[in-house]
């Protein structure tokens, strides 16, 4: 299945760690909105198991001026305002390269989040050598059982960097595809940040394979 297009990564880190229901409602609200808007197209939350201060959302839009647009509303600038008293944002603008399927829909339990940073940046063909190693890696672990999908965004402001999110039923089938000799290669081009955590909330599957929406 195609990547979608425009794929932007907001990290939130919680000011206070005891603000994390407060952030959860708001931000829940705020996605319920941005479902409606023009040029949306899916997107998935998770919380970082091992740093739960830490949130990651995946957003796909069909084009960055529809994103654009969005984000110059009242309304968007309202959320904003309210997310930055209790978070602090890093957006990662990106533009998705590869995105594969399972075979069955599933709910996740488990997301890796892989931040890549390609060598150099400056290195002719080093980014498509990459892409290729991440797209022969997502196919093996499709191949695995409990596995869910997997996204690969390549960072529009951050030379060389690449983030990845592939979703799981379960840490076996992670650790069965990170057994493989495509996952070894992939590694042996970029050392990878790994962020793992759970899925709070998204609506992927059902942007795109028309699954019903999670809360």
């Amino acid at each position: 299945m195609p990547a979608p297009q425009f794929t932007v990564i907001n990290t939130f880190t919680l000011k206070n760690p005891q603000d994390a229901d407060a952030f959860e409602r708001r931000f829940l609200d705020h996605v319920r909105w941005m479902r409606r808007q023009e040029g949306f197209r899916a997107h998935q939350a998770v919380r970082a198991t091992e740093t739960p201060e830490v949130y990651v959302n995946f957003g796909w839009w069909g084009r960055p001026e529809d994103f654009q647009q969005v984000l110059a509303t009242e309304t968007f600038q309202a959320h904003a305002k309210e997310f930055h008293q209790v978070v602090d944002v890093e957006a990662d603008p990106s533009l998705g390269v590869v995105r594969v399927d399972g075979p069955e829909a599933g709910e996740p339990s488990l997301v890796v989040i892989e931040r890549f940073t390609v060598g150099g940046a400056q290195e002719i063909g080093a980014g498509s050598a990459f892409e290729d190693a991440y797209r022969a890696y997502a196919q093996a672990a499709a191949g695995v059982d409990g596995f869910v999908h997997c996204d690969l965004a390549k960072a529009l402001k951050r030379p060389g960097g690449y983030t990845a999110a592939i979703a799981w039923r379960d840490e076996q089938g992670r650790k069965t595809a990170e057994a493989t000799p495509e996952y070894a290669a992939l590694i042996a081009l970029a050392t990878p940040q790994v962020l793992t955590a759970t899925p709070v909330a998204g609506n992927r599957a059902a942007a795109l394979t028309g699954v019903a929406d999670r809360a």
